[in-house]
């Protein structure tokens, strides 16, 4: 059975004058369901051209998760 991980995609702002700009990265949060409670799985920074899903997905193959099967929900 595939375990379910849910992240959230925050992008970084900066404050230019009075304007918000975006800096071209992205913090991805990861969080895993444990007793029903969400439990932070680890915390990704990466550029907002790069795709979320293969961040993370790089991310576990890194870390000696590559052989796990993984479902990945955006919140």
């Amino acid at each position: 059975m595939k375990r379910k991980l849910y992240y959230v995609v925050e992008k970084e702002l900066t404050q230019v004058g009075d304007i918000e700009e975006t800096t071209g990265m992205k913090d991805i949060l990861v969080y895993e369901m444990i007793k029903n409670e969400p439990k932070r799985f680890t915390q990704l920074d990466c550029s907002n051209e790069e795709n979320s899903v293969t961040a993370i997905q790089n991310y576990l193959n890194d870390n000696g998760y590559g052989d796990e099967e993984f479902e990945f929900k955006q919140l």
